[in-house]
């Protein structure tokens, strides 16, 4: 797993098939000129559209990078009708990884893990060969732990954010799970200052029910419930991304050089992508984290409510 994600979540703005051309420049620029080799798309992005935009565009460099796909569902029967929707759309024969998508309750993990469940169609399709590999997302540390720790992942994608770790008690749990379980975590939301308010974002607009296609419905109740804002700066970020490309990259760094973290996703504006892989690109390893700007970072972001946090159901309700 290339330790650089691109955010497909920033191709769900490009509903029209006539900005096909602009996913298509973005794409080409991520692999070629950056150098770029891991792909991240979900069918929630944009109800379909990321993924729609991200198979054509891909497809030139399909073998070169490693593909990774999510799905919502927790049901066998509703997972594989995603998986193979998302198979078509992104125009591949099969997925270098697969994931639960935002697993937050002990509901989420019973279902997936049930007669019925989820882990069916993952499990089936690997030995199919559709997908290679088994993985979660999560923003509630106890259910992401709880995943790791019944040995049936590969990866765990989580919120590894230098606010919420330090500010909001998230993050270690997971890294320590992981190392145990011998499980790769992805780092979440590691370009992130904040959440976002009613004050500093723009509320999303809940859409009715029955006109979603590749959103489930209890998806759907949970952002009536929990409201979700976009930046008003960068409008497919569901937080405040950091916009000092150095503060950015200190933020980045921090995240990677954590114990067990084996790749970090931006932010999904593809503005702040290329400072990020500047830093990173044709470097054998990673570069360290300079303690020396722990205390800054500190007092940087001391007065910020975090983007996850362990306060109260709210901290692990802020987006997909």
């Amino acid at each position: 797993l290339p330790v650089l994600g691109f955010p497909s979540v920033a191709l769900a703005r490009l509903a029209d098939p006539t900005d096909q051309h602009i996913a298509n420049e973005a794409v080409r620029h991520a692999a070629i000129d950056l150098g770029i080799a891991y792909f991240d798309v979900a069918p929630e992005y944009g109800d379909g559209v990321a993924q729609n935009r991200l198979g054509p565009a891909l497809k030139p460099y399909r073998d070169g990078v490693f593909l990774a796909a999510k799905t919502m569902y927790r049901d066998a029967k509703g997972s594989n009708i995603d998986l193979h929707n998302t198979l078509r759309a992104l125009q591949t024969d099969h997925l270098d990884l697969y994931q639960f998508h935002s697993i937050s309750t002990q509901n989420d993990i019973d279902e997936i893990l049930g007669e019925g469940g989820a882990m069916e169609t993952f499990q089936q399709a690997k030995k199919d060969g559709l997908i290679k590999a088994i993985g979660f997302s999560a923003h509630s540390e106890s259910m992401a732990v709880q995943m790791i720790q019944t040995g049936l992942v590969d990866t765990c994608m989580f919120p590894i954010n230098f606010v919420s770790y330090h500010y909001g008690n998230i993050g270690k749990d997971v890294l320590n799970a992981a190392i145990e379980n011998g499980v790769g975590v992805i780092a979440l939301k590691a370009g992130a200052r904040g959440r976002l308010t009613n004050e500093t974002g723009n509320p999303i607009i809940v859409p009715k029910a029955g006109s979603l296609h590749h959103i489930p419905e209890w998806k759907r109740q949970e952002m009536i419930h929990y409201p979700v804002y976009t930046s008003k700066k960068h409008p497919t970020c569901w937080y405040e991304p950091e916009d000092d490309p150095e503060e950015l990259n200190k933020l980045i760094l921090w995240s990677l050089n954590q114990p067990g973290v084996t790749a970090v996703l931006p932010p999904g504006d593809l503005d702040l992508l290329d400072g990020i892989s500047s830093m990173l690109r044709d470097k054998n390893e990673v570069p360290s984290f300079n303690d020396d700007d722990m205390e800054h970072m500190l007092d940087r972001y001391k007065d910020i409510v975090p983007i996850f946090h362990d306060r109260d159901e709210s901290g692990t309700k802020v987006s997909t």
